[in-house]
């Protein structure tokens, strides 16, 4: 049988709200009729496993939803427009 690797931990971020932590990735989930916002992660600010950004100053990055992307971060921030997105480690 395949060792199929599980998420203990997950933490759901919601538009407009920051976390921050140690993950392994995030997911971005599609919008629904109860999460009716963007159809794109919309982050303000991320960084990696060193404390890096990972973007400009003044710069946005977008994510696609209903995508996992296996991203070491250490902190995140989400415009008010941005999809949920559910990290874990």
């Amino acid at each position: 049988m395949a060792n199929i690797p599980v998420n203990s931990t997950a933490i759901l971020i919601k538009g407009g709200l920051s976390i921050t932590g140690s993950f392994a990735g995030f997911s971005v989930l599609p919008n629904s009729s109860t999460t009716p916002q963007g159809q794109v992660a919309h982050f303000l600010g991320l960084k990696d496993a060193n404390g890096a950004s990972l973007m400009g100053s003044g710069s946005s990055l977008f994510f696609t939803a209903g995508q996992t992307y296996p991203i070491y971060v250490t902190s995140a921030s989400l415009d008010a427009t941005s999809a949920n997105v559910l990290f874990y480690n």
